[in-house]
């Protein structure tokens, strides 16, 4: 049962929002202590194994149509055990987001507890943000992911925090850093960019499960204005993220004393090329989740390209 609840957890998302993670302080060229960045991550693996364990829960009926191989659906986890696990995880989620806070209140030895008890409320970033990113997850859980395209664009706003984590950690915990600002330029296009690709991958991910969500009363975007409305919306955001890639090369360096080199639009013409291709040709012939697992791809080749870049 226990690998079951694991799988349930969608490790793959887990590993991609912890490179997420790493890639943000990577962009920002600057990292917390090893003990903080090993809590954050683990707290981001909380976060979202809880948040799929509970989302199974809920989906259990549609889930019957569109993912019949799922742990609660052949009956490999019970709804109580699935229950328990992902109450446990959202508890374990707060604990590594207070952690994180002590390490940072209280890392440095030269000063007192009672020297530093003021800045605790300033300095507890890392507990509120989980607090709020473990709310905002149970809310889409229960209301938002029955909204259409509103749930597509909050699953994007969620793949893109741990980058906006990244900004505010280090926006609160580097005050003897001078001219912050210097230090954005780099990760201001991962943001965007992360935003888009999800975007449009959940898109695809509702064309793909349209038979199995109208069924269960599940009224997605796809449901509502029709499947090739959805894949041309998809198919646009695609395209526009591609003709966006010359931005952070001509556009970033008029707002910040920095900008990212030709060397960039090289990688990403090489590499997101192809894939944005094959991404809207597998659209075209309906093989959605094809396209989901290349947009993923492509999200993690515009990363890497940004990190080498920059």
């Amino acid at each position: 049962m226990l690998a079951a609840l694991f799988k349930m957890t969608r490790p793959k998302n887990i590993v991609i929002a912890v490179i997420t993670l790493v890639v943000g302080y990577a962009l920002l060229k600057n990292y917390p202590s090893p003990l903080s960045l090993v809590l954050q991550a683990l707290g981001f693996a909380f976060a979202i194994g809880f948040a799929n364990i509970q989302n199974d829960i809920l989906d259990l009926e549609s889930d019957k149509m569109n993912r019949p191989e799922r742990p609660l659906v052949t009956g490999k986890v019970s709804v109580k055990a699935a229950r328990r696990a992902w109450i446990a995880m959202f508890a374990l989620m707060l604990l590594c987001g207070g952690g994180d806070s002590l390490v940072q209140t209280f890392g440095d030895n030269q000063h007192f507890f009672w020297e530093r008890w003021s800045a605790i409320c300033y300095l507890s970033f890392p507990l509120y943000f989980f607090l709020f990113l473990g709310l905002l997850l149970i809310a889409y859980n229960r209301w938002l992911k029955h909204i259409p395209l509103l749930k597509n664009m909050t699953v994007a706003f969620l793949c893109t925090t741990p980058l906006l984590f990244a900004v505010q950690h280090f926006f609160q915990f580097n005050t003897d850093c001078i001219h912050k600002e210097e230090f954005l330029w780099a990760i201001i296009p991962a943001i965007p960019f992360a935003f888009l690709l999800t975007t449009a991958r959940e898109i695809y991910k509702d064309l793909e499960d349209e038979t199995g969500d109208l069924k269960a009363g599940i009224m997605t975007f796809p449901l509502i204005a029709g499947s090739a409305t959805a894949r041309k919306l998809a198919g646009a955001i695609i395209v526009f993220t591609w003709i966006s890639l010359p931005m952070p090369v001509y556009y970033i360096g008029q707002l910040f004393k920095f900008s990212y080199p030709p060397l960039f639009l090289i990688i990403t013409g090489i590499t997101l090329t192809p894939c944005f291709a094959y991404v809207l040709v597998q659209a075209h012939r309906q093989k959605y989740r094809k396209a989901q697992s290349a947009v993923k791809i492509g999200m993690f080749l515009g990363l890497i390209a940004l990190i080498v870049s920059c």
